[in-house]
């Protein structure tokens, strides 16, 4: 019976142990996690993109705003409907000659032996009547230095025939990793990308759709590089309404001074939420850009010839209806003249900002909403979204272009009576 004893306080005594070892062991394992956890999130925080922030606007009369970058992609059809760039780079240079344009590359730092082959090769050029066309090796164009690049490419972008080099592919964000974010590309193309992107002003593009072409493995990764190319960067804002907003002062604001009253019910509803609510600032926009807002155009919009633009977007911004007369800058320079008089900051809701050059030339319109935010439409193509953006990273846009001053207008309501 002493054995049996023995052996059962034996039992006891390492059952124990293991029971506190295995307590120690669980003990070291949380506070391990726990410091980990703690470095990590400091170690987020730290290096947080700013595509993971809610920002705020500035207090205003249009109430509490918030809003946060989103970033949207034309849809499969529209990316099937359209021609997918080719595989071969070309670059187009229209009234030169031979040893002007061998000057031109070798001033902008190209390597003088891909000059010299680019020149003397049948296959590797098109001399016409206007123009002489190139078709570097996509090697040739990922050999390019950095600033070689930046200088040949300004001078493409001077002609339509050189698409995306007159249209890039322009990214608002800080770096190519902000701008991809968890989307699923290959590392290589990533890297590429990040490679081959260059600044315009104080923004970076991506002109060489040719070079992405040529990194798919198959008709299906093509397409959705291709989609990739219709990456852009928007605004998603939000409306806060409590019961201790001013009510009147946010239905005059947003309904433009109660001449669009369709927006007052929504702005009592969310108002008498319990606690308040939010309403998205899509929904108190006009029908015509609501319907439009974070979509890409359709080849179906082009019935006259052109895909509506910037000034199409922002004349018809009140109309249920769009007049595509708006196409014509000359009848829109008119529609401006006649029914918008010209105010100073501060801004309101539905003014008309135009961008301007020195002479005064019209280069860019869009409509203001609020703060820093604008419902805008960049560009004429049809990788070119109607979204909302911050109006400085519009003007960062255009600046490129010599935007000189930025003209309010605001609609002459009472000659609509």
């Amino acid at each position: 019976m002493s054995g049996v004893r023995g052996r059962e306080t034996c039992r006891r005594v390492w059952h124990a142990a293991f029971l506190a070892l295995h307590l120690v062991i669980a003990a070291g394992a949380v506070g391990a996690f726990a410091f980990y956890a703690r470095r990590a999130a400091a170690d987020g925080a730290a290096q947080q993109s700013p595509n993971a922030r809610v920002y705020a606007c500035a207090t205003g009369e249009w109430g509490r705003v918030s809003w946060h970058y989103i970033h949207i992609e034309a849809p499969d059809w529209i990316v099937a409907d359209t021609l997918l760039p080719h595989s071969q780079p070309s670059w187009c240079f229209p009234g030169v000659t031979l040893e002007p344009l061998r000057a031109f590359l070798l001033n902008a730092g190209a390597d003088p032996a891909a000059v010299a082959r680019w020149l003397q090769d049948r296959r590797a050029i098109l001399q016409g009547p206007e123009s002489i066309t190139l078709f570097p090796s996509v090697a040739d164009v990922e050999a390019l230095g950095t600033a070689a690049r930046v200088a040949i490419y300004r001078e493409l972008a001077k002609s339509p025939l050189n698409e995306y080099h007159a249209n890039p592919i322009y990214i608002l964000d800080s770096s190519i990793d902000d701008w991809i974010g968890l989307r699923n590309v290959r590392p290589d193309v990533r890297e590429m990308i990040t490679r081959l992107s260059y600044r315009r002003g104080d923004v970076l593009c991506f002109s060489d759709l040719s070079v992405l072409m040529s990194y798919a493995h198959s008709d299906a990764e093509a397409r959705d590089l291709a989609k990739l190319g219709t990456r852009r960067r928007a605004v998603m804002g939000y409306l806060q309404v409590g019961a201790n907003d001013n009510f009147e002062a946010l239905a005059a604001y947003w309904s433009v001074a109660y001449r669009r009253k369709d927006v007052l019910p929504i702005l009592a509803s969310v108002s008498q939420l319990p606690g308040g609510g939010q309403i998205g600032l899509s929904h108190l926009i006009p029908a015509q850009p609501r319907k439009l807002i974070y979509t890409y155009p359709t080849l179906d919009l082009a019935t006259t010839g052109r895909l509506p633009d910037c000034h199409w977007t922002t004349f018809n911004f009140f109309s249920f209806h769009p007049q595509n007369i708006y196409l014509d800058l000359r009848l829109a320079a008119n529609r401006l003249l006649e029914g918008y008089a010209k105010v100073p900051p501060p801004y309101k809701y539905g003014d008309a900002l135009i961008f301007l050059n020195a002479e005064g030339d019209a280069l860019h319109s869009c409509t203001y909403l609020c703060d820093d935010l604008v419902f805008t439409k960049n560009g004429e193509t049809i990788s070119a979204p109607w979204i909302i953006a911050e109006l400085q990273d519009v003007r960062r846009l255009y600046a490129p272009l010599g935007v000189a001053a930025i003209q309010g207008f605001r609609r002459r309501w009472e000659q609509e009576r």
